[in-house]
């Protein structure tokens, strides 16, 4: 091992002979030693026997370069997407480099097209194949264009089967599947509910409907139920308080029962959006003054078609339950006086 300074230096001819013999065993050594060599020069080599890594110095002359490991290990610059460490001749943005510890990158055109890590492989782009072959995991990814394979399965049963001739669409957001009707009329089947492979699947929620439900609150709303309507527990409707006026106008979409309280002589005129086969109560409330009167519109039919007189005591409850048998046939029977 022996570095040099590269300088003959004038002497005797057994010195200058030393001095040259130290001079070529510096260069057949690749200047090899545990520290770099006193003098330097642009494109110097330096065995370095401390880090065992051969380097050449840079063409400013103000650093190494470090080339491969001294028992031929080949090593590069960790480089970057633009500067790969290892390149090609003519295109010196493609090639390979490291962006991190235990990581092989790809670049092309000085963007980074590929990965790998410990995790596995990253592909930024298009991935082209004529066939692949073993299993593909798709998590949290996309499949942008067409997809096509000869068998496709979610979790061992085949795609078409759980499908079952849907169209999925765009979903409103990450918490929502959207489900194209292909249907005109409500056979209700859009998304079936089969109780076993037998079952027909002709009972489930069509889009061409009227049907929510409000996880939130546990409501279900609907324009009509068709069939027989069995409730197991306790049923409830909502009772919604009418404005008070010198005419009172009910609106039968709102609820089935009703409450006012009188603050004076009141007409009530015939209720709106009147749906056959609706019952319920409206509850007729006199207030601390009394003695006020209600006429109504010819739409509700009492027994012997005399409407009723009202309780006139102060604060005065009646009670009038109704049927709407038909639009504007509206029966009616009144409790007075309940307390």
């Amino acid at each position: 091992m022996a570095t040099h300074d590269y300088v003959i230096d004038n002497g005797t001819g057994a010195a200058v002979r030393t001095d040259l013999n130290n001079a070529l065993s510096a260069i057949v050594s690749n200047n090899s030693s545990s520290s770099e060599p006193s003098t330097k020069y642009a494109y110097q080599w330096w065995a370095d026997t401390t880090t065992g890594i051969l380097k050449i110095r840079n063409s400013s002359n103000n650093g190494w370069v470090e080339l491969l490991q001294l028992d031929g290990t080949l090593t590069l610059e960790d480089g970057s997407n633009s500067t790969p460490g290892l390149a090609f001749r003519d295109d010196l943005n493609t090639g390979i480099f490291s962006s991190a510890a235990d990581t092989f990158d790809i670049s092309c055109g000085g963007t980074t097209r590929g990965s790998f890590s410990s995790s596995g492989l990253t592909v930024t782009g298009d991935v082209t194949a004529t066939t692949f072959v073993g299993n593909i995991d798709a998590v949290d990814g996309d499949f942008d264009g067409t997809l096509e394979a000869d068998a496709i399965t979610v979790a061992g049963v085949a795609l078409a089967t759980v499908i079952a001739g849907t169209t999925v669409t765009t979903a409103t957001n990450a918490n929502h599947i959207s489900v194209a009707d292909n249907e005109s009329t409500n056979e209700n089947n859009l998304i079936p509910f089969i109780e076993d492979a037998s079952a027909t699947g002709n009972v489930g929620l069509e889009s061409d409907g009227d049907f929510t439900y409000n996880p939130s609150t546990g409501t279900v709303t609907a324009s009509s139920f068709a069939g027989a309507l069995a409730v197991s527990g306790g049923a409830s409707a909502n009772i919604t308080a009418l404005s008070d006026g010198s005419t009172i106008t009910i609106d039968m979409a709102t609820a089935c029962h009703h409450s006012v309280t009188l603050g004076g002589n009141r007409t009530f005129a015939a209720p709106s959006n009147q749906a056959v086969g609706q019952s319920g109560s409206i509850f007729i409330t006199q207030d601390g003054t009394g003695s006020r009167t209600a006429s109504f519109n010819s739409a509700f039919k009492f027994a012997g078609g005399t409407a009723p007189t009202l309780s006139t005591a102060a604060n005065a409850v009646d009670r009038i339950d109704y049927v709407i048998k038909a639009s504007n046939v509206i029966h009616s029977v009144i409790t007075l006086d309940v307390k």
